[in-house]
């Protein structure tokens, strides 16, 4: 066993530092699950272009593209490895030290600066006991976790030397604030954000729900849909003017209220090709003011303001199951839908998140069981 994260991020200082980066996310250029694949060429090229921005960090899977992310990589940063890192994953399901050389034949190198475990599912303390050997062995010079409940990441920090956290955080899906961030922050753990851009909505190109062709994961993300994409919908609007008034886009807005937010490490982007490359990978690194950072925190609350239970909705639930009478119990129209989830994982059951609770109170809403939600 291996009490605590790593006091230091070792050989990984110089690719993490005090301030918050820009990484690259390589899973779209796996060509799958993204939308139309487009030409190998270009995928390899937005990689290659996002050198040339002074990109040193690329985070990728083996489930990305099948294994093709991974042989992207490989090809594109051979001349460049000793520049910079690169972070793969293991699968949940998958033996440890197996997936990881596959994934090094398929980079074309020796070691990857990180293994992270994709999932903490079952057995996952069995495989993250596996990890400290391939750091022993050099085939990975620090260990991350992704996906997983505060309560998990404090007992990894038991099993294994963590140098990482990875899971999604923007401006708005927000369940890490709630315990996962502050536990990073206070155990050194670099963290690392993905879907910073919210799977693309926070690049505003989207004026009505967009139809994405099968295949495209984005079919099943609830944001693209109904009142939460309205709700959304209404905030980028309001964004908009924030944005101008910064003189930067939309996106600057989106990274730059990422870098202002303390504990966050690295911001990975994902890219298809280099005119994606030079849209999203900001050149200005500065972090927004408290004073937008504010602005925008406001223009949310308006719009999310959390539902209040109508008196009939206590008789209503008294046959519903745990987890919705726990739900119902709580909406009093102050607490945040990240926290009631939070203090629903805090029992170390089946773990909640934001995303459940408020497709739950929109069906509340359309029965009139809950108080006025913000007008979307």
């Amino acid at each position: 066993m291996h009490e605590g994260a790593r006091t230091d991020l070792g050989p990984l200082s110089r690719f993490l530092g005090a301030e918050p980066r820009l990484g690259f996310g390589a899973w779209a250029v796996g060509g799958a699950g993204w939308g139309a694949a487009g030409a190998e060429r270009e995928r390899e090229a937005a990689i290659r272009r996002a050198v040339e921005c002074g990109i040193t960090f690329f985070d990728t899977a083996p489930t990305y593209g099948g294994g093709e992310s991974e042989r992207l990589l490989g090809r594109a940063l051979h001349a460049d490895r000793a520049d910079v890192a690169i972070a793969t994953k293991v699968g949940p399901r998958d033996e440890p030290r197996a997936s990881l050389e596959a994934s090094l034949r398929r980079l074309d190198t020796d070691y990857v600066d990180v293994v992270q475990l994709h999932e903490a599912l079952e057995r996952w303390e069995w495989q993250l006991e596996k990890f400290h050997t391939l750091q022993v062995a050099g085939k990975a010079l620090a260990l991350g976790l992704c996906n997983a409940t505060h309560l998990q990441l404090e007992r990894a920090l038991r099993i294994a030397p963590l140098a990482t956290y990875q899971a999604a955080y923007n401006l708005f899906d927000r369940d890490v604030e709630e315990r996962d961030l502050p536990l990073c922050r206070d155990r050194r753990l670099a963290f690392l954000a993905y879907r910073p851009l919210a799977a693309g909505l926070l690049t505003g190109k989207y004026a009505a729900p967009p139809p994405f062709p099968e295949g495209d994961h984005r079919r099943q993300i609830y944001w693209f849909k109904g009142k939460e994409f309205a709700r959304r919908s209404c905030v980028i609007e309001r964004l908009r003017a924030i944005a101008q008034r910064e003189g930067i886009s939309l996106i600057g807005l989106a990274l730059g209220w990422l870098r202002a937010q303390p504990g966050v490490g690295m911001i990975l982007v994902g890219a298809k090709n280099s005119a994606q490359v030079d849209q999203t990978f900001i050149a200005d690194p500065r972090p927004l003011t408290p004073d937008t950072v504010a602005h925008i925190d406001a223009v949310i609350a308006d719009v999310f303001r959390p539902a209040r239970a109508m008196p009939q909705l206590g008789d209503a639930a008294q046959t519903w199951g745990e987890r919705e009478r726990f739900i119902v119990s709580r909406l009093d129209g102050k607490t945040r839908y990240e926290a009631i989830a939070a203090s629903w994982t805090d029992r170390g059951e089946q773990p909640m998140i934001a995303a459940q609770v408020k497709v739950f109170v929109d069906q509340l809403a359309e029965h009139g069981l809950v108080g006025p939600i913000a007008d979307s």
